[in-house]
């Protein structure tokens, strides 16, 4: 879990920095995203934080990309994706629902997060496809 906030945190700098993670518009827009696999580790998802930064008490977006575990180089188009968070140490979520988006060949725009209280935060992605669904889980620390 440390490495996917340690990988957040590269992704936030390298978004800040105009670093070299790859636009939205370009072939593979998922570069430079923090990466995490399922549990089951059927899927990888790479996510993005939209406008680069988390901020306690402010609404974010994030993009992600949905990927098969044994096929890295093409996201999947045959997925759906939710996506929710929550504190387990406190015992509850997000004062808010996410929307998400599908936008088409395996990318989706989630909408409408925000981390309200500061603290250890869990993001989770659930991956459907057909009846099957399978999480993955991000720590995520808000000051």
């Amino acid at each position: 879990m440390r490495k996917a906030v340690s990988a957040l945190c590269l992704a936030l700098a390298a978004c800040r920095a105009g670093g070299t993670a790859a636009s939205a518009d370009s072939p593979k827009p998922w570069i430079g995203g923090s990466e995490i696999a399922s549990n089951d580790g059927d899927w990888r998802i790479v996510y993005k934080v939209a406008d680069g930064s988390v901020r306690r008490g402010e609404t974010f977006a994030i993009e992600a990309w949905v990927f098969a575990a044994d096929a890295p180089g093409k996201p999947r188009a045959d997925v759906s994706l939710a996506v929710d968070a929550a504190m387990p140490q406190h015992g509850h979520g997000m004062n808010r629902v996410p929307h998400v988006e599908n936008l088409g060949a395996g990318r989706f725009r989630i909408d409408g997060l925000n981390f309200h209280m500061p603290g250890k935060w869990e993001l989770y992605f659930d991956v459907a496809r057909k009846a099957l669904v399978e999480r993955a889980q991000a720590d995520v620390e808000v000051e």
